[in-house]
């Protein structure tokens, strides 16, 4: 009888969860939270994922904006990234995956999470280099998952074509010191048709008694300037035959 009570007890047993399967569930869960703490919606998807685990959705104090990035999670416990320095590391991507990531829809991205130190680094799977642009580099500054990645990664949701959108800045920002001279924008602007090439207006600017002026640019047959062409001889001088 005991004999019978073990075999039963050991068929029963046959299924068990490993230890990668348990690893990859605390990554994706510390994963989720690091986004809900840096004010992204994170949505785990189902079982059946072959390349994402989840998405992330872009928020502006609490509303969400429809602006989705797909993240894929790899989570380690010890151990380092390859060429691991002070600096940053590299991770080679597998080419099934970048396959499958890059007629994605959405902009995705690669989450690398290590659990002994709680570290996240995250970077755009289409920024790679190397033999199949497989290789990413990673700064461990700049790369970090945390608010100050915030803005670059809403930036990543803008639309590639057409004339795009605004996100407002997310993070909480940082001081800096500019030494750039500062400038006082016009109240006008003049537009204009021309049918001079920017190289023939230069030529009948400088072609004259008057002083040559900068505050215009040429594009097409569109002529902008900052000055009101119709009183200044320099603009409306004809052209010399």
């Amino acid at each position: 009888m005991l004999d019978v009570a073990r075999l039963f007890y050991s068929s029963c047993m046959s299924k068990t969860i490993t230890p990668n399967q348990l690893l990859g569930e605390r990554g994706e869960a510390a994963v989720r939270l690091r986004f809900l703490d840096m004010g992204f919606q994170f949505d785990s998807r189902s079982r059946l994922e072959s390349g994402i685990d989840g998405i992330a959705e872009v928020m502006v104090d609490g509303q969400p904006l429809a602006r989705m990035i797909a993240v894929q999670i790899k989570t380690t416990e010890t151990g380092k990234y390859v060429g691991e320095n002070d600096g940053g590391f590299s991770y080679l991507l597998k080419s099934e995956d970048l396959a499958y990531w890059t007629p994605s829809n959405l902009p995705v991205i690669l989450v690398l999470h290590h659990t002994f130190d709680n570290t996240f680094y995250w970077k755009d799977v289409t920024g790679g280099v190397g033999e199949g642009e497989r290789r990413l580099h990673f700064d461990k500054l700049q790369d970090v998952l945390n608010r100050n990645a915030v803005d670059r990664l809403a930036a990543l949701t803008v639309p590639k074509a057409g004339f795009g959108y605004y996100v407002p800045p997310l993070g909480e920002g940082e001081e800096a010191i500019v030494n750039m001279l500062p400038i006082t924008l016009p109240e006008e602007m003049f537009v204009a048709t021309t049918g001079y090439s920017s190289k023939q207006a230069i030529a009948i600017l400088l072609d004259g008694d008057e002083p040559a002026r900068f505050d215009w640019a040429i594009k097409g047959e569109t002529f902008w300037s900052f000055h009101d062409p119709r009183t200044s001889p320099p603009y409306c001088r004809s052209r010399p035959s």
